[in-house]
């Protein structure tokens, strides 16, 4: 009944007032942390008035804090959109395109070019240098890589992992002494860190100091390109068993290496292939990944390939004993869409209790729910998914469905005009 009330009232208060009081509440319950309930003040001021660009900023973040990158990137473009000077939001487009073209290995030129924008937009923000130097740096772009960790630094000297990027990328410039006085700093500053210590010590190998790289090789973080070093190193010092029993090294991480990278390698063409709707390709390379190293994220990702083509027999022979809440997500999908929804049910059951902020999973609960009939726990299960995803219209018309079967006509009344002006 409260909420009935809530958008009465909401209805009958002029449009813009209304919309920026309700930005006003959600921006209070944020920094109480309470940020599901500031996400519905959003998602209903946006219902109200669709061109409020801090609205649309501020239901991002919400979005990127929940985990949900597509959707936040939505919500800072349409932002961007109505304000296109919105700097803090190019920043978030920055920070989203970066991550997903780094994780990707595609799609640098246009995640570079957004956070070239963002450095416009927001001059005195370190983090859209930092990541601009880290696509540089992909791109093997090693002097402008320098250029823009060189900037991180300037902005903001206690940026983390700036000044290793720095060194890193000043060194694969050829500048070789700035890159070394760097790593010195950090390696005293910071006597663990294995990526610097391994830095320094490659770059006292190519500068003929065996004597001075061995302790930083030592310490330095365990791979293959290390040990081959050592050898070397040691051979030139002439301990002839501790070469050969580095090079035994070398071979056994290579091989474990190996595997990975090609598993890497052709999970990211199955992501591309799915994005680009080629289910059958992208199914083909999810496959070859996993098979590589039996990781339970590709076998995951397999399957919601598979869901999207219909295959549900598959993804449950696959996913068959795994106990990850995410797997069993999928293994309870599919089990919907095979028409088992008391199978479906129980399984949801289990993953909203192992992970209760799980908004897919209540939603799906819901759905299942109202297709056995059962329509007081789809009331239950889709008022919870409502709570954790109030931006998200297909989700409050399923909680319409159950109230109305429960009875509760007004409101559901109420949550159906308030889906439909958030899908407008």
């Amino acid at each position: 009944m409260f909420s009935v009330l809530l958008i009465a009232f909401l209805l009958f208060q002029g449009p813009a007032k209304r919309a920026s009081e309700l930005v006003d509440a959600g921006v209070d319950l944020s920094n109480r942390g309470r940020f599901a309930e500031a996400a519905e003040k959003f998602a209903q001021a946006l219902a109200l008035d669709p061109s409020l660009a801090e609205a649309h900023y501020l239901m991002g973040l919400i979005r990127q804090q929940g985990g949900r990158q597509q959707q936040a990137l939505q919500s800072f473009r349409a932002a961007l959109k109505i304000h296109p000077g919105y700097g803090q939001a190019q920043a978030r487009v920055c920070e989203i395109e970066a991550g997903r073209a780094l994780s990707l290995e595609t799609g640098y030129e246009g995640a570079l070019a957004a956070c070239r924008k963002a450095a416009l937009l927001e001059p005195g923000d370190a983090e859209p240098h930092f990541h601009m130097g880290s696509l540089e740096s992909k791109q093997r772009l090693h002097a402008a890589a320098a250029r823009s960790f060189a900037n991180v630094l300037r902005l903001d000297p206690k940026y983390p992992n700036a000044k290793y990027e720095l060194a890193v990328s000043s060194i694969e410039a050829g500048n070789t002494v700035r890159g070394m006085s760097l790593l010195r700093e950090l390696v005293a500053a910071e006597p663990g860190h294995g990526n610097a210590r391994f830095q320094l010590g490659a770059a006292l190998v190519k500068a003929g100091d065996c004597a001075g790289a061995l302790p930083h090789l030592e310490a330095a973080t365990e791979v293959a390109q290390k040990y081959y070093l050592l050898s070397g190193c040691y051979k030139k010092l002439n301990r002839a068993g501790d070469a050969t029993a580095a090079m035994a090294r070398v071979k056994e991480l290579r091989e474990g290496a190996d595997a990975k990278m090609q598993a890497k390698f052709r999970a990211a063409v199955a992501r591309q292939n799915a994005e680009a709707g080629k289910l059958d390709d992208a199914i083909t390379n999810y496959r070859a990944a996993y098979e590589l190293t039996k990781d339970l994220s590709l076998a995951i990702d397999l399957a919601v390939v598979l869901l999207r083509k219909g295959d549900a027999g598959e993804v449950l022979r696959l996913l068959q004993g795994a106990s990850e809440p995410l797997a069993r997500y999928q293994v309870a999908l599919a089990h919907g869409i095979q028409g088992r929804q008391a199978e479906a049910r129980t399984i949801l059951e289990e993953v909203v209790k192992a992970q209760p902020r799980f908004a897919e999973a209540w939603y799906q609960l819901g759905v299942s729910a109202l297709a056995l009939g059962d329509a007081q726990r789809a009331d239950a299960a889709l008022r919870q998914a409502v709570e954790l995803r109030p931006d998200d219209p297909a989700v409050r018309l399923a909680w319409a469905e159950a109230l109305a079967r429960n009875g509760h006509e007004p409101e559901a009344r109420a949550q159906k005009s308030l889906a439909g002006l958030m899908g407008r």
